[in-house]
């Protein structure tokens, strides 16, 4: 599933290092856990759908690395 985004274009070019650096860490360490496990469950705190995921797959038995924000 990809997101849609605005074509680069149509982004003011004031605003573009803002957008290039938002949440950078987030998204580097996530890179990371993708390269380095076959399976990696990203989930917010508030959110229950990633934990109860995470939930079958440790019932499952598959082995995955989890990250959470919030």
């Amino acid at each position: 599933m990809q997101r849609p985004l605005l074509p680069e274009e149509r982004v003011d070019p004031a605003i573009r290092d803002a957008i290039a650096k938002n949440h950078r860490d987030i998204i580097d360490e996530v890179e990371v856990a993708v390269a380095a496990h076959d399976v990696v469950v990203v989930g917010d705190e508030a959110e229950p759908v990633p934990a109860a995921g995470a939930q079958a797959l440790t019932a499952a038995g598959v082995t995955f690395h989890y990250l959470e924000y919030g």
